[in-house]
């Protein structure tokens, strides 16, 4: 799932993917990491997020298709929210 981050991906995509029913994998993803499947999802998309404002010098546009979070303004909102920060100036701190 981590190298289709750019496409959108229901529950439904990762339960039928893992050859179960949504509601088992929600189960499971709960009692195995404690989190849902949305917020792996969404913690993954921003680990990609941090890697490439890392590594590149891409557009927050282009970060933000890449990495499936759909616009900038979606990105920018996520990335404070998770990590309290914009990702302008985590990109900074890496120059």
């Amino acid at each position: 799932m981590t190298a289709d981050l750019d496409r959108p991906l229901t529950l439904e995509d990762m339960a039928a993917r893992s050859g179960m029913s949504a509601r088992t994998l929600s189960r499971h993803f709960t009692e195995q990491l404690g989190i849902s499947p949305g917020r792996w999802l969404l913690d993954r998309r921003i680990a990609g997020t941090r890697a490439l404002l890392e590594e590149t010098d891409l557009p927050v546009e282009t970060i933000a298709q890449r990495v499936g979070l759909s616009s900038a303004v979606n990105l920018r909102r996520r990335f404070h929210k998770a990590l309290s920060t914009t990702p302008a100036a985590h990109r900074r701190s890496f120059r």
